[in-house]
Formats: C-alpha cells, structure tokens, sequence
C-alpha cells in the first residue's frame, strides 16, 4: 500500500520509513505539511500518516485540506502526536483523523494501527467497487430501457410516415406524368388564339388576362423543378426514417459485422438538427475501414453520445471533426473513431469522473450523467476502449478504439 508520512523530526521520519518499507509497504516521506500536501495532490495515497506539530501546516491543517479534497477516493489518516489528553483526543478526530499513535511511539502499536487501516481501506475500495458496479448496472437498465423505447418510436414512426409518404409520392407520380400532357392541351388551344379572337375576342382577352396573372411562362418552367424537389423531400423523410430504424437497431441481439462509417453517417443524419441549429462546421475524415464484429445498435449508441456531448460542449459556430483510421497499434488489427470539438473543454478535476455513472457538470435538469457512463461500458464489452484528451477553452477529443473481433464475440 501506498503511505505518505508527514514528519518534521528526522529520526522519528526515519524510522517510520525504515518500519513500514520491512513490512512491504511504499512509503513517501514529507519533512514538513506543506510538503506533504503537495505531494498528496500529485499522487493518490490510501494511508497518511502525520505529525500533529509541524512548521507551515501543521498535522490538523493537512488533515483539513485531504479531507477537502475533491477527488472522491477514501485515505486513512494515523495522527502521531505526543498529546494525550481527552480535548486533544477530541479535536484530532473532529479534524478528520481516524486513528492516533502517541509519541514516542511503539513499533508493535504501529503495526497494529497500520494494518487496521489498511483493512479499513480495502473494505472502503471494496464498497466503492460495489457500489460502481451497482451504479452502472442501474445507468445500463436506464440506458437499456431508452433504447427500447426509441426502438419501439422507430418501428410505430416508420409505419405511421411511410404510408402517407407513399400515397403523396403515388399523387406526385400521377401528376408529374399527367400535367405535361394537360399543358400539351393548352398549346393546342392556345395556338387557335387568333381564330378564336375572331369569333369571341372578350373570350380571348379574359384568357390573356388570367394568363398573365398566374405568370403561365413561370409555371411551366418551374413545374419539372417543383416535382423533382417535392420528390427528394419525401425521400429524405423516408431517409431520416430509414436511419432512426438503423440506429435503434434492436432486433440485432448478437454480433454482426458492421461497417462502421455507415453507422457513423447514420448517426450524423440523427442528430443533424442540432449541428444545424448551432450553426456547427462539421467535418468528416472517413478512411476506409474493415467491417467490425459488434452490436450495431449499442455502437451506434456510443456514437451519437458522443457527438451529442461535442455538440452541446460547442459554441454556435463551432467545429467539430469526426474521423476514422484502422488501428496500427492493435496487433489484430482494429479502427479508431475520433470526435473533436472546440468548445469549452474539461476542467482537469473532472476528466476523471466523466465516465461515472450519474457525473454531469450540466445544470439540474439538463444531463443524466449516463451517457458516457453507458458508452465507457459498451466499448469495454467490446473489448475497447474510450481515451479523452481536453484543454478548459481549447476543446476536447474522444477517442474511441475497438477490434474487429471482440473476444466476447
């Protein structure tokens, strides 16, 4: 175990090290409390030993500032002091401390104290371990359920659409085949105009007038346009149709081959809207990629939560760039998919904490905290995994690589 001493006095410091190094422990050694809490923020310590009285910060003002620490993970704290009396006892517990050894101290007392913290400690990485697999168990259930739900969407909105799609493209069809043969037969009654003035020219006159009105030369010349256009309308309703169905894809339980740019175009048509409506310069890198062995639905999952991340971390006119390569470094091969944005960034202390069940930094109401959560835990079952690199103001990139054969395939 990991153990940072906190100890002013030199052969007291000395003989802590010596003690708790012949008992297979990694020890660092701070000569002071200043010293000893900078080295706690560099590194992650389980087990803090300190004196109580220490120039600069002495051993309750360390103790204050770990237990105020941000990052989540529990440390066990052994007081040493030479104050024995029961105030003393008192203040050094409501400091923070969990267990004291008096000064000058036992080496059998302190092995006894040691290792009591150290089980402490294993039960606390034991319950936090517990209590991780619980939260993502809870975040997948949730997770799994929106899925079925946008499954069930999908199927009841393709069926609602397609069928008024159909009758409107039939009409259009029947119209687009049958309108040039009608305007076929007003040139030919156009073309007795002259005749036709002769005999009744108030007729001819109100036919040029409403001819006029209507701008007939206009309607001509934009009616192919307006079928053709109407046309490629209700195809892109029927695509966005067509790629709701595909990313939900939950009638595929078992791995399949996948082509993972299709999947990735798909999800880009989803959440089209949102890049629109920010005004968003999206720029794609697709390089050619083998198929991949997956779950296309939870894939496809991933994909869109991190692009919807990226889109809402962006500012209206922002950038982000979606690119994939095959993955050199995989010894069996595998494809890698980034996803960079240049919005506001990660704050430094919640990178850590971007993949835990329930963690957003959005306001109430806005984030569940399990989008990334569930991402980080298919692309582990995938037997991949998801980097995050990112600079407060500068931007952040996800970067997600996967084989092309899982070994849970």
């Amino acid at each position: 175990m990991k153990i940072l001493i906190a100890e002013d006095e030199v052969v007291s410091r000395h003989l802590l090290q010596a003690y708790l190094q012949q008992w297979g422990h990694q020890v660092t050694a701070a000569v002071d409390g200043m010293e000893a809490w900078r080295l706690f923020q560099e590194e992650d310590f389980p087990l803090v030993l300190s004196d109580w009285v220490m120039p600069q910060m002495d051993g309750l003002e360390l103790i204050r500032h770990i237990r105020a620490c941000p990052n989540g993970a529990f440390t066990y704290i052994i007081l040493l002091t030479a104050r024995t009396q029961k105030q003393d006892v008192i203040e050094g517990l409501e400091a923070g401390a969990n267990d004291f050894v008096t000064k000058p101290f036992d080496r059998g007392e302190l092995r006894v104290r040691v290792r009591a913290g150290e089980r402490i400690v294993e039960l606390e990485r034991a319950l936090a371990a517990q209590n991780r697999a619980l939260r993502e168990a809870q975040a997948a259930l949730v997770q799994t359920e929106k899925l079925a739900s946008l499954g069930q969407l999908a199927a009841g909105m393709a069926h609602e659409i397609n069928n008024p799609i159909a009758y409107v493209a039939n009409n259009l069809a029947v119209l687009r085949r049958d309108v040039p043969a009608t305007l076929h037969v007003l040139d030919k009654y156009r073309a007795g105009r002259e005749q036709l003035r002769s005999v009744a020219p108030e007729i001819v006159t109100e036919a040029e007038r409403l001819e006029a009105d209507i701008d007939l030369p206009y309607i001509r010349a934009s009616l192919p346009r307006l079928f053709e256009r109407s046309l490629e309308g209700l195809k892109r309703v029927r695509d966005i149709v067509k790629n709701l169905r595909d990313f939900a894809r939950l009638d595929e339980a078992e791995f399949k081959e996948a082509d993972l740019n299709a999947a990735l175009q798909a999800t880009l048509e989803i959440a089209s809207h949102e890049i629109k409506d920010k005004s968003i310069d999206l720029r794609t890198h697709f390089a050619e990629l083998p198929p991949v062995l997956c779950h296309p639905g939870k894939i496809n999952q991933v994909f869109l939560n991190v692009l919807l991340n990226a889109i809402q971390a962006s500012q209206p006119g922002g950038t982000i760039e979606v690119q994939t390569r095959p993955d050199d470094t995989a010894a069996d091969g595998g494809v890698v998919i980034e996803v960079r944005d240049s919005g506001c960034g990660i704050k430094p202390e919640h990178l850590s904490h971007i993949f835990d069940p329930f963690f957003t930094t959005k306001p109430v109401g806005q984030g569940t905290g399990l989008g990334l959560s569930v991402s980080y835990g298919i692309i582990r079952d995938h037997g991949g995994s998801i980097e995050v690199e990112s600079e407060v103001g500068r931007g952040t990139l996800f970067r997600i690589r996967l084989p092309l054969r899982p070994s849970s395939a």
